[in-house]
């Protein structure tokens, strides 16, 4: 048999057995007992069979292994205990890594024999140091010898339920399918604008009817892109159980919004920022068991991913019950760099962040594997912006920190609102616009030395996007239209100089020229044909 042409799928499935077994693993850890081992059971074994099937030995001579040793657990013959549980996560690294070797384009076979000996000295009642602490379980029933031990499926009585069937696709073509679909609306665009110059009835109605069509199109093809996000959280829990044990730290890890859905290609992307975050927060905010009780916390310390819609956008957020972000410690340091002024003793919570997202800045002592070389937080920043959406940072000193990350559900289209400045025009993002209006004299202020706009009872920042865009002010600074835009809580007034309409835009990444890529975040193409730069609101509050 051609194993090669099968290795993508191989590869696929068994991520999703690693994945199960990883987590069920956890949960014996903490005391899962029976039903942690029966997941751990069935997981290894399903990989030992793909493996055995595809002629990778390395994959299924470990697997087998780990199912000798599980099958000994769920029997009774040894008993859950430290050594045994370190013992099982150094066989499913061993496992990830003999995966990864037997898929590459050049497969290799990874040598398991030290891995081997080291389970199979687990898995022997003789030799295997065993425990009645909180990792004993309770024996299953048995009623026959010890490897003869029998399983009855928990569903042999229950009739097999048609589900919903499912077809695996390459995500690459998802890509590719999604691209289309944004020319299509590049084109129908164009088109809908002759249509309109033209004053065709008969052309004007079928524009409308390919229109709906190609909406429907689009619905079903970005539906089929939407992951739920635990796809790329089910990950994290085993990174911070190995972080906090290196740092000696004692983390409860909790997940929520596992079911909240991103596109595939957003998942894909924000993978790396959110890892950086727990890091971050185990290493720098997250304080040891000792201190922490001198501090009249609790020695375990408490770190939560989440995951939230809010409006068109989905909110990952990082938060821990830490120390927060000492400016005692970011102080020094940043005068040091020379950063700020020697002469400044506090600074404000936006201030803080800005300094810890630059690029090299950390207030680590040493470089050690986990951080120090300053590359964590910048990169948060970068890759959020990138991806065009917006970070968000809370600090309390002495009580913790939460990190939010908010993103477009999708990297592919939007809705943004269309406005002019001189002779070109600017897309600004939906998700961060509340409000429109026209601008006049009276609603000019002039609020602790800076220009302000009055909307109803509030004062807000005004910006004109002349100005940032390095154009000349205009003739009437009190003409032109007001967008309200939102970040976090953070708003402001932006004015431009006129409203051109709401537009579904297909964004398309670019690489910013000189100082552009402070304030752009991608570019597209109007009806007419003529390109347009998405103005990215991190950047302009």
């Amino acid at each position: 048999m051609d194993t090669g042409r099968y290795a993508k799928l191989f590869l696929s499935e068994s991520r999703e057995s690693l994945s199960e077994i990883n987590n069920a693993l956890l949960e014996l850890e903490r005391g899962g007992g029976e039903a942690a081992i029966a997941r751990l059971f069935r997981a290894v074994h399903t990989l030992k069979g793909m493996g055995g099937a595809m002629g990778y030995t390395s994959v299924a001579d470990l697997s087998h292994e780990l199912e000798t040793l599980l099958d000994r657990l769920r029997t009774g013959a040894i008993a859950v205990s430290r050594p045994l549980i370190d013992t099982l996560f150094a066989g499913v690294d061993s496992l990830e890594q003999a995966v990864d070797l037997a898929t590459a384009s050049t497969p290799q076979q990874l040598d398991v024999t030290k891995v081997v000996a080291r389970i199979r000295e687990a898995a022997d009642p003789e030799t295997a140091r065993t425990f009645t602490s909180e990792f004993a379980i309770t024996s299953v029933d048995k009623t026959t010898d010890n490897p003869t031990a029998t399983v009855a499926p928990s569903s042999a009585a229950v009739p097999p339920q048609k589900g919903p069937r499912h077809v695996r696709i390459e995500s690459k073509r998802l890509d590719v399918l999604m691209n289309v679909v944004g020319e299509l609306v590049i084109a129908r665009d164009r088109i809908a604008k002759v249509a309109e110059r033209i004053g065709d009835e008969e052309l004007l109605e079928a524009t409308l009817r390919a229109s709906q069509i190609l909406a429907n199109l689009q619905n079903e093809i970005m539906t089929s892109r939407m992951v739920p996000v635990w796809q790329v959280f089910e990950r994290f829990p085993r990174v911070v159980r190995d972080t906090a044990k290196s740092l000696g730290k004692e983390v409860e890890f909790k997940i929520e919004g596992r079911d909240i859905e991103l596109d595939r290609s957003m998942l894909d992307e924000m993978g790396e920022p959110v890892l950086h975050l727990l890091r971050n927060s185990l290493d720098h905010g997250i304080e040891k068991p000792d201190e922490r009780e001198k501090a009249g916390k609790p020695r375990v310390a408490t770190l939560i991913l989440t995951a939230e819609r809010d409006r068109a956008t989905v909110l990952i957020r990082v938060t821990d019950d830490g120390r927060g972000i000492d400016q005692a410690r970011v102080l020094p340091r940043a005068k040091k760099l020379g950063l700020i002024d020697k002469e400044t003793s506090n600074l404000s919570e936006q201030e803080l962040v800005a300094l810890i997202a630059r690029p090299g800045f950390s207030t680590a002592e040493k470089v050690t594997e986990i951080s120090g070389r300053g590359v964590g937080f910048d990169i948060v920043a970068n890759r959020v912006r990138s991806l065009g959406g917006s970070l968000e940072v809370h600090t309390d000193a002495g009580l913790g920190t939460s990190v939010s990350m908010r993103l477009p559900l999708t990297l592919a289209i939007s809705r943004a609102l269309l406005a002019r400045v001189d002779k070109e025009t600017y897309a600004i993002p939906l998700t961060h616009v509340l409000e429109t209006f026209s601008l006049s004299q009276p609603m000019l202020l002039e609020s602790k030395g800076r220009q302000v706009v009055a909307i109803r009872d509030d004062l807000f920042p005004a910006i004109w996007l002349r100005d940032r865009v390095g154009l000349p002010p205009a003739q009437s600074a009190a003409s032109g239209q007001v967008v309200l835009i939102e970040l976090a809580e953070r708003k402001a007034a932006l004015v431009v100089d006129e409203f051109v309409g709401q537009q579904e835009i297909v964004v398309k990444q670019f690489d910013g020229v000189n100082a552009s890529k402070t304030l752009f975040s991608g570019a597209t193409i109007l009806g007419d044909g003529s390109p347009a730069l998405i103005v990215d609101a991190s950047s302009l509050l």
